[in-house]
């Protein structure tokens, strides 16, 4: 762990981003247009990672208007396709890594979501695919590029976990999960930023600066899978891979218009990443897949599954992806938890599936219980230990950020009793949830299949207001599986404040004034969350593959 000062430290995380930066439009030049156009992009890079530069109010304009057509037309490509073009031979791999890599270069621009490009070894192995295609071709995901979150442990680089004291933590091998998707064809090319401490749903902190959203700059991109949210929200990524500890694989997918999955404890590998508090069990980081295309989160996640990583992380459960019998889903719709009512965007969005989904889905009224039962005990063991690990980090004189110092207020250090106290708080929480989510099973014996829900109050909100994650950590807290997926953007005609409303509670009213007025949330988009009882993950992706036929894409 270094101690040099945190503005020196900062320096050399930007010198690890523009030297990366450079090797890759060394490997990769843009032609002459491109680069000129490139030159004079708004940049949400700062001077300094203390600094967020001066982005574009909606960057994906000059994202698109960037890129040329030749390489729009590889990027913009369903990824479904673009992998059955791969395996037919109708483009290769080099030339799909240089269309991701140019599409990647352009958004990190214009948004800040790469902390560093991977060019060496992602041409090494695209390179390596092309040569051995007769070998390669079959395997389930050949030729795709892929993004990694910056704490997912990757051969020869630094994993900070959004802190520069670890910027001399070398990984000496990768994930186990790099190396599965590698055996499958996939390859990792860019590493997607996080948040300081990795617990809050943006994305800030001095190794990088902040990530905004695409879509609309004055609003948070998410966090802290952040960069993974943008990448694949502004197609720059054909999937990437996230984790999520209280709301971290669904609000930067959701603030992005894309789908992303937290999947059950145990179904997919996680024993190796690094992040804050390693070693406390109590309530515990998953990982899974963010990725535009719904299809390609399933594949995804029968290729990880089928390789039976079991074998190699003890953590895990040896459950296969099982394929569901074709049937009508019972799903219950929550409207509220009871704590924070929805703004009006989500409230449309929620109407908007109860009608999309009519006839497909048998939809059933769900109410929440005890919500707050769930934040109380969350309150007790996200910092067990009063955060002093986190504190610990901050011996260059890194600054706490307004984001973290919110997670770890009021948090206590328990002694070993407590911590038993409070983890049987949990598990008796865990077996009343079940018991209520099972009085939805009607008199024929059919079970509620899922619930469709908020997954956070608002839609992206602005920056430094993300201050409530009641609507994902619930989940966390129970370990259900919970997917998010797109249903609309925001109407700045239909999307009126609600006028005359009386909040339930502080943290209710501040929600309801920061949705100050829906053109502040313009062309923001609305996801909603798919939630399932524990290894019900296969569920929630059939179940979003009929919402995703019936809604379309929200960007038509």
């Amino acid at each position: 762990m270094l101690t040099d000062n945190y503005k020196d430290l900062a320096v050399k995380a930007r010198k690890i981003y523009t030297d990366s930066l450079d090797k890759t439009l060394e490997l990769f030049p843009f032609d002459e247009a491109t680069k000129e156009k490139y030159d004079s992009l708004p940049s949400a890079i700062g001077e300094t990672t203390s600094d967020f530069g001066s982005p574009a109010k909606h960057p994906i304009d000059f994202y698109k208007s960037t890129l040329p057509k030749q390489t729009l037309e590889i990027t913009e490509k369903d990824p479904i396709e673009l992998l059955k073009d791969l395996k037919a031979k109708k483009v290769s791999c080099v030339e799909v890594l240089t269309a991701y890599f140019h599409a990647a270069v352009v958004a990190s621009k214009l948004t800040n979501c790469v902390q560093e490009f991977l060019p060496v070894e992602a041409l090494e192995f695209a390179k390596k695919l092309d040569a051995n295609y007769e070998a390669m071709k079959d395997t389930p995901l050949y030729g795709l590029p892929f993004s990694i979150k910056e704490m997912i442990p990757f051969k020869g680089r630094s994993v900070c976990v959004g802190s520069l004291c670890y910027l001399d933590r070398i990984a000496d091998q990768n994930a186990d999960i790099v190396n599965i998707l590698e055996e499958n064809g996939a390859y990792p090319f860019v590493r997607s930023t996080n948040p300081q401490a990795l617990m809050m749903l943006e994305c800030q902190l001095y190794c990088h600066g902040r990530t905004v959203n695409p879509f609309n700059s004055d609003l948070t991109s998410g966090g802290s899978s952040g960069g993974e949210g943008v990448l694949n929200g502004i197609h720059a990524s054909p999937f990437g891979i996230g984790s999520d500890i209280g709301g971290s694989l669904r609000a930067p997918p959701g603030f992005n218009g894309v789908y992303g999955f937290r999947t059950t404890l145990g179904r997919l590998p996680t024993a190796d990443f690094l992040s804050c508090n390693l070693g406390s069990e109590s309530i515990l980081s998953v990982t899974g897949p963010v990725s535009r295309s719904i299809s390609l989160v399933d594949l995804v996640m029968k290729t990880i599954i089928g390789a039976e990583p079991w074998s190699i992380d003890p953590t895990l459960a040896s459950i296969e992806w099982k394929e569901e019998p074709k049937k009508k889903y019972r799903v219950g719709i929550l409207l509220s938890d009871g704590i924070v009512t929805p703004t009006p965007p989500v409230k449309r969005a929620l109407d908007i599936v109860k009608e999309k989904l009519k006839g497909e889905i048998e939809l059933v009224p769900f109410e929440p219980y005890h919500h707050e039962k769930s934040a109380e005990i969350l309150g007790k063991l996200y910092f067990e230990d009063g955060g002093r690990d986190l504190k610990s980090t901050l011996q260059t004189g890194e600054p706490l950020l307004e984001q973290t110092s919110w997670a770890i207020q009021g948090v206590k250090d328990l002694d070993m009793h407590e911590q038993w106290k409070w983890n049987k708080e949990k598990q008796k929480y865990r077996k009343e949830y079940l018991k209520h989510w099972n009085t939805y099973t009607d008199k024929d014996g059919n079970v509620l299949d899922a619930i469709i829900s908020p997954f956070f109050p608002n839609v992206a909100p602005k920056h430094v207001t993300a201050k409530y994650w009641g609507y994902t950590s619930q989940w966390n807290c129970l370990d259900y599986p919970a997917l998010v997926f797109p249903v609309t953007i925001v109407d700045e005609k239909l999307d009126q404040p609600e006028k005359g409303y009386k909040p339930l509670n502080d943290m209710d009213k501040f929600v309801y004034e920061l949705y100050d007025d829906p053109k502040s949330f313009s062309r923001a988009p609305v996801n909603l969350c798919l939630i399932g009882t524990r290894n019900t993950d296969e569920k929630l992706v059939e179940i979003a593959k009929i919402a995703n036929e019936k809604i379309g894409d929200i960007f038509a």
